[in-house]
């Protein structure tokens, strides 16, 4: 029932399609794996089924990616999401090289909103970065990919006072705590530690710690201060400051004082609940002439001629069939209600 119509982007596993509905017309962003290339590391296959749960558990957040399908054939799996038309956030940093203080605690408010949602659901994202932020038609924030995010036994507020829970090296470097990369237990506020490095991010051009190799950005992680451009405003050094604490213990738990943190000087230019209820004409708002060109998307992977990639769609043959591969991915396929698909389309 899916046409595919370009290539939005491109992993180590699989692609993502631009796809349309051949009854309504509707648009999803259509996420292929191969089995194949999965199924090689059990973490793997733990942290695709993970992302398929914890997407289909997290529904009511407007900062966050909606999945409507799970399935899978007899060599790929297939998340069906929303479309996010504006592209990546990460592009509109490119463009403009950096962006000022209002601009940035825009989108800061939106991604603080997104993690402590996902943290009051006991999961830790574990990659934030401006490549997974998406701007919607509108021009206001969508998290997206969360291959790597991780849901605790737990939940709630017990959670936030027993931190200390993950333990794997995983994520962008430049982006993660200190705690993850000595590779210590680690908890939500490694996810507070990444919204400083993406505010310095956004208000540099830059992350806090860069290096030509991952030994040597890590190293600048655990042992070196964050070096403040002449222009980056009191405020802003000040939330930098609370969040990139190397010690987690010492760092801003956004969490636990979530009043406090919105009060914060930084974010004096918004109201958070204007943000939320999307009263506020966002700083950048993408250009969109026609949704199926996905114009806000790299050139590399919509230039992608379909013909060339043998998509051949859904393999409706094999859909769910007891292949040797079925036992690891056995429950993976989901179906959102008719309404909730309709809602957001």
């Amino acid at each position: 029932d899916f046409k595919p119509l370009t290539v939005l982007g491109q992993g180590a596993y699989g692609k993502v399609f631009l796809v349309k509905n051949k009854n309504t017309g509707k648009l999803f962003a259509q996420k292929e794996l191969k089995k194949a290339s999965i199924i090689v590391d059990n973490k793997n296959v733990e942290r695709t089924l993970s992302e398929r749960t914890i997407l289909s558990e997290i529904t009511s957040h407007q900062n966050i990616v909606k999945l409507f399908y799970a399935l899978h054939d007899s060599s790929k799996l297939y998340l069906l999401m929303e479309y996010i038309p504006g592209g990546e956030l990460f592009r509109y940093l490119v463009q403009e090289k950096f962006l000022n203080e209002k601009k940035t605690s825009f989108y800061i408010i939106q991604m603080s909103s997104a993690l402590r949602f996902l943290h009051k659901f006991g999961i830790v994202y574990r990659d934030l970065k401006p490549e997974n932020c998406m701007l919607d038609k509108d021009g206001y924030l969508i998290l997206t990919d969360f291959g790597l995010a991780k849901k605790s036994s737990q939940s709630g507020d017990e959670e936030y006072s027993n931190d200390n829970w993950c333990t794997s090296i995983i994520g962008t470097p430049e982006y993660c705590a200190p705690e993850v990369l000595k590779g210590e237990n680690y908890g939500f506020k490694a996810d507070w530690w990444s919204l400083g490095c993406v505010t310095f991010d956004l208000l540099t051009g830059n992350p806090p710690f860069t290096g030509n190799s991952h030994k040597a950005i890590m190293n600048k992680v655990i042992k070196e201060k964050p070096k403040f451009p002449f222009y980056v405003t009191t405020e802003s050094k000040e939330i930098l400051n609370k969040l990139l604490n190397k010690n987690p213990a010492k760092r801003f738990d956004v969490d636990m004082d979530w009043e406090k943190f919105q009060k914060l000087p930084f974010f004096r230019h918004y109201e958070f609940k204007d943000v939320k209820e999307r009263i506020i004409e966002p700083p950048i708002v993408p250009l969109i002439k026609d949704l199926e060109k996905a114009e806000n998307f790299d050139v590399e992977f919509t230039s992608m001629k379909l013909s060339d990639l043998n998509v051949g769609g859904i393999d409706i043959n094999t859909l769910d069939n007891g292949t040797e591969q079925e036992d690891f991915f056995s429950g993976f396929s989901f179906t959102a209600s008719n309404s909730f698909v309709d809602s957001y389309l």
